[in-house]
């Protein structure tokens, strides 16, 4: 009886000890850095195109035109914005794209980018 008592005693240690930390608190602090929402690429086969380009993020009641970035090429925007989009993107000599939704979802500090490759064909 006293080992069965111990025993029981011994697994809600184990037990008790062993608990999920799901109910700490995240201490770490935010960083100050905007992050984009989105990252749209445009291409014309391996080509990038920023010139003459339009890219359109929309969710709702909400629409952003996306700029493009000097470093990469890519459309950026939805800075800090979660949401469901869907990406339109035109262009003079192009046939219209328009995406499915993109989810971007966020965490306890920033956005999650979600990136967009979109290969345009010529009319």
């Amino acid at each position: 009886m006293k080992k069965a008592i111990l025993f029981l005693a011994f697994i809600g240690a184990v037990s008790f000890s062993c608990s999920d930390d799901d109910d700490q608190v995240n201490t770490e602090p935010c960083t100050t850095i905007v992050v984009n929402g989105l990252e749209v690429t445009v291409k014309d086969g391996a080509a990038i195109l920023t010139s003459g380009i339009t890219v359109t993020a929309t969710d709702g009641d909400y629409i952003e035109q996306l700029t493009p970035s000097d470093v990469s090429g890519a459309y950026k925007g939805a800075d800090e914005r979660a949401g469901d989009y869907i990406i339109t993107v035109t262009g003079d000599g192009y046939q219209p794209y328009t995406s499915e939704t993109i989810t971007v979802e966020a965490d306890e500090c920033h956005v999650i980018t979600e990136e967009l490759t979109v290969n345009l064909s010529p009319m």
